[in-house]
């Protein structure tokens, strides 16, 4: 009988590195990934042999077909394809292969998730307006935007600090 196993952890777009880490470290430890769910918090696992498999997680336009065969035709495995988030995998030997073969793509992925954020830090606000008036009966409720403002500008800026480090390491050649 198989050993299986089944980790949920949260992890952010703008910490995919290390949830990548994190999967790799556990294929070299021999915990095979079968299968990702729960919005790609949860992972279930199968005891095997050690192997080096490279993931990547990326955010891209949902249902995007020309994406998917682009990486399927480059040798990477799909495992997880929900709401624009895809999880892939390949093996290797030698050099640990990149999903992203130059800086501007992963610039521009970035760029969609600082989109996606910020568009929902600018949908809070006018919900926040409404419910100024019945608030003052429910002060707590401050606490939570006030913290749901602060974890989305940390993603921002945690996000704009990764293009910014990107481009510096492209060279400094022009921005897109």
């Amino acid at each position: 009988m198989s050993e299986r196993k089944h980790v949920k952890k949260w992890w952010f777009s703008w910490d995919s590195e290390k949830i990548e880490r994190w999967l790799e470290e556990m294929e070299a430890d021999g915990w095979q990934l079968t299968a990702v769910t729960g919005n790609a918090i949860r992972f279930d696992f199968e005891r095997g042999e050690p192997r080096r498999m490279r993931y990547c997680v990326d955010y891209q336009t949902p249902g995007n077909r020309d994406y998917i065969l682009l990486c399927q035709d480059a040798g990477w495995e799909l495992l997880y394809d929900q709401k624009g988030w895809y999880v892939w995998r390949m093996p290797y030997t030698d050099a640990r292969p990149d999903l992203y073969t130059d800086l501007d793509t992963l610039l521009d992925r970035n760029k969609r998730l600082v989109a996606v954020l910020a568009t929902l830090l600018c949908a809070q606000v006018p919900i926040l307006v409404a419910l100024h008036g019945s608030l003052n009966r429910f002060p707590f409720v401050y606490v939570i935007y006030a913290a749901l403002f602060a974890f989305l500008f940390f993603g921002i800026s945690r996000l704009n600090a990764a293009n910014k480090r990107l481009r510096e390491q492209r060279g400094g050649l022009p921005r897109n």
